[in-house]
């Protein structure tokens, strides 16, 4: 996955994760950095738990709303 500057690819994925797994998109994307950990691919880990932690405080802004 190509991440810009920003971090819009990041966002995006994120979003899109919600939209189709729902309240389990942050298992999803933890599960994607552990499998990408286990296979060598920090690069791709370290976008992953970003993907984490977007998606897990849009939840929890969510929440609060």
């Amino acid at each position: 996955m190509a991440v810009t500057r920003d971090g819009s690819d990041d966002h995006t994925l994120a979003h899109d994760m919600i939209e189709v797994h729902g309240r389990a998109a942050d298992t999803v994307a933890r599960s994607n950095a552990r499998s990408a950990a286990l296979a060598g691919q920090i690069g791709r880990a370290k976008s992953w738990i970003r993907v984490l932690a977007i998606i897990q405080q849009r939840q929890a802004n969510k929440s609060q709303s």
